[in-house]
């Protein structure tokens, strides 16, 4: 009976009323907005490389190497010998190891030299496995390269096409390897991560590449002239293009339970190579404290903001109660008691929050799939993984709370008033 009495009462005053609605959305969805980047930031962050459990390079900044290795942030991280990779691989520990190689590109996107294991062990997101658009029989066999869903879109390539790899990160330029070009082997499907815009291609051929300028490794190539193209081929089936040097290591291990017991004899190895054993988890938990300030102020702001509309909320009924006078002397008339009349105010504000908490949330919902639509590409986060999470929700409860106390200021006023009030003349 209070709440339709309430509406009743509402739909008498809609003009007003549905200002402040969509006042109070507006702020909602601004709050909701903000939150959800920040989830879906540190989801993409930890997501990117799902399932490694140690990353392995050479001495120096643990947050730098991650950063760099699986973010492609920063500047060049220093190299570690080959032999160390094949000592991590034969480590009793260790399930798989999977080298990577970085340093150079095309037209701005990054270049990864990697093995096939790649696709097998590398995860993104929810421990989501790798997938193909479209892929030939073999991927990365020779000078087989494949590309990131954004590389692919970007520059319409599709599979048996011919690409140049260039020497550091110039997108143009005359150091480009264009006498050994390779052919698009596989294009994979988005993932929301930075393996969107690389393209992936074998450390074989990533070593031959830079044995020589000019498509030719002089005593270790085995020339002969493809009938289609016309070029010259170069055999990597030996084990003469090993590389000897790689940027890190991305390693499974058999026991989780002995991470700290690896990382240790990673750092340990002084006699040989000094390397560095990173837990991708811990470092981006260190990054997000670096972070934490920025996002606690962006958070507060957004918190205000719906303080301030809450504010303007209350302003609002308390304005409204001397035009209501003649309404609640009616109410008192007819029997309704002080208490009654202060919680069908009190109701009002909790519809009034209500309704503008639901508004937000579609606001929220419409404005995030459009943006995951149209710059889902370019902003590389999955703003639809889920639709309500327990903190948004957590939240918007939060403010129907604070609505029902603002409420209880024009209710006390309410309360206080006496019927001869509503029946005197105001001039």
């Amino acid at each position: 009976m209070m709440v339709g009495l309430a509406l009743r009462s509402m739909l008498a005053r809609k003009l007003s009323l549905m200002l402040t609605v969509v006042t109070l959305a507006l702020s909602v969805a601004l709050f909701l907005t903000i939150e959800r980047l920040r989830v879906a930031t540190r989801d993409s962050f930890d997501g990117t490389i799902s399932g490694v459990d140690v990353l392995v390079g050479a001495r120096g900044s643990d947050l730098g190497l991650l950063l760099y290795t699986a973010f492609q942030i920063g500047d060049a991280a220093p190299s570690m010998r080959w032999s160390s990779f094949l000592d991590v691989q034969a480590d009793a520990r260790t399930q798989w190891a999977v080298p990577i190689s970085l340093g150079d590109s095309h037209r701005g996107y990054r270049v990864i030299a990697t093995t096939s294991d790649y696709f097998d062990f590398v995860r993104t997101g929810r421990d989501r496995p790798l997938a193909f658009k479209a892929k030939a029989p073999s991927l990365l066999s020779g000078f087989g390269v494949v590309l990131g869903s954004d590389v692919a879109r970007a520059l319409d390539y599709e599979l048996g096409d011919a690409i140049a790899i260039q020497h550091g990160l110039a997108s143009a330029g005359d150091r480009s390897h264009e006498t050994q070009p390779f052919i698009v082997t596989g294009i994979l499907a988005a993932t929301g991560t930075p393996i969107d815009y690389s393209l992936l291609l074998h450390t074989r051929a990533f070593e031959a590449i830079h044995e020589g300028w000019n498509g030719s490794v002089p005593g270790r190539a085995i020339t002969r002239h493809d009938g289609a193209t016309d070029r010259t081929v170069i055999d990597l089936s030996g084990d003469e293009f090993e590389p000897s040097r790689l940027t890190a290591v991305y390693v499974g291990l058999k026991s989780k339970r002995r991470i700290f017991q690896f990382v240790e004899t990673i750092e340990d190895r002084r006699r040989t190579e000094p390397l560095t054993a990173v837990l991708p988890g811990i470092t981006l938990s260190q990054l997000w404290l670096l972070l934490g300030s920025a996002e606690r102020a962006l958070l507060t702001f957004s918190v205000l903001i719906v303080l301030a509309a809450l504010a303007g909320q209350m302003t609002l009924l308390v304005a409204t109660l001397d035009l209501r006078r003649r309404e609640i002397a009616i109410y008192r008339a007819m029997g309704a008691q002080p208490l009654a009349i202060a919680g069908l105010l009190v109701v009002e504000a909790v519809l009034i929050s209500l309704a503008a908490a639901l508004s937000g949330l579609v606001l929220t919902l419409l404005g995030t799939w459009v943006a995951g639509q149209v710059l889902g590409g370019t902003l590389k986060l999955d703003l639809n993984a889920v639709m309500v999470t327990i903190r948004q929700g957590q939240a918007l409860l939060a403010f129907i709370g604070v609505s029902a106390v603002t409420g209880l200021v024009p209710a006390f006023l309410a309360y206080r008033s006496s019927l001869q009030d509503g029946m005197r003349a105001r001039y």
